[in-house]
């Protein structure tokens, strides 16, 4: 991809990064004709765009620190409130930073940039988002552009998994010695052992494989590949359709047997829902028989 890249929002050019993927928020505020800074600090000290960080950093941001952030939300739409790039930078926060300099500007993830136009004017909101969806399909195409949006809900989904399993109780020996043999340091593991399980059980309910299974008789050599790089955009809806309902049966507390019975079959549905037509059948068996699985 090019160094420098950019949107046209209502014929203006807005710059995009494309090593981050955000959007210049400082060129989206100079469409309304008033001051940018100005523009951004009124939204940033709206408590609607502090609840609206706050839930994209916990999505997103894995070193969130919901704490620090917590004297914003206390404080968001009081008249007295200001809030700025650098102040969320200073907390950690990934979504949103500033460069100096004559090219500077305040960028924002894509998420934010539409929250932003949205908040300015919905016309903003219609036009940013179309303009981004254009450059993605002028850079990765179409097809691909389809296949990116699917791969990125089944990676938002999966964090909705492995959320559900951070916030599990893992219950300790009632004897405390036998508490710190059994345990020690090992709470951390155990909750990492649960996320994997979890994602085995999409990978059989889907695949008829784990994630192991799968490496060990393809033996990818980008070690950092899995099953989902190689997917069909149907089959990474249906992966993010079984994630939502994986969650259900978390939090209903079924047995793991009980999940694996009830995805398999729903997978099975969902493919056939998502190939609604008999070229996605075709394209799906074609890409099913070329990596033979």
């Amino acid at each position: 991809m090019a160094k420098s890249s950019s949107i046209v929002v209502k014929g203006n050019d807005v710059r995009h990064d494309p090593k981050s993927d955000f959007i210049c928020i400082t060129d989206l505020a100079k469409l309304k004709g008033d001051e940018p800074d100005v523009l951004i600090a009124n939204w940033l000290r709206t408590a609607d765009t502090v609840d609206f960080i706050q839930e994209w950093e916990q999505l997103y941001n894995v070193n969130f620190k919901p704490v620090e952030f917590d004297r914003f939300t206390k404080k968001a739409g009081r008249n007295a409130f200001r809030l700025s790039a650098k102040n969320l930078m200073e907390i950690g926060c990934i979504g949103i930073y500033s460069k100096r300099g004559r090219n500077g500007g305040t960028y924002a993830a894509i998420q934010w940039a539409i929250h932003f136009a949205n908040w300015m004017d919905p016309a903003f909101y219609l036009a940013t988002l179309d303009s981004y969806i254009d450059l993605q399909r002028t850079v990765y195409g179409e097809d691909a552009t389809r296949l990116r949006f699917s791969r990125e809900l089944a990676a938002k989904n999966y964090k909705m998994i492995t959320q559900a399993n951070s916030q599990r109780q893992i219950p300790n020996p009632p004897d405390p010695h036998t508490r710190d043999i059994i345990y020690g340091d090992r709470k951390s593991t155990l909750r990492r052992h649960l996320k994997q399980v979890d994602a085995d059980i999409l990978n059989l309910a889907l695949w008829k494989m784990t994630a192991k299974q799968w490496r060990a008789r393809f033996q990818p050599k980008d070690k950092r590949a899995n099953m989902r790089d190689f997917a069909t955009t149907e089959e990474l809806n249906t992966m993010a359709s079984l994630q939502v309902i994986l969650r259900h049966l978390q939090e209903d507390q079924y047995s793991r047997e009980e999940m694996l019975d009830r995805l398999t079959i729903k997978a099975k549905e969902f493919i056939k829902f998502y190939c609604d037509t008999p070229e996605k059948i075709e394209r799906l068996k074609q890409v099913q028989k070329q990596r033979n699985w």
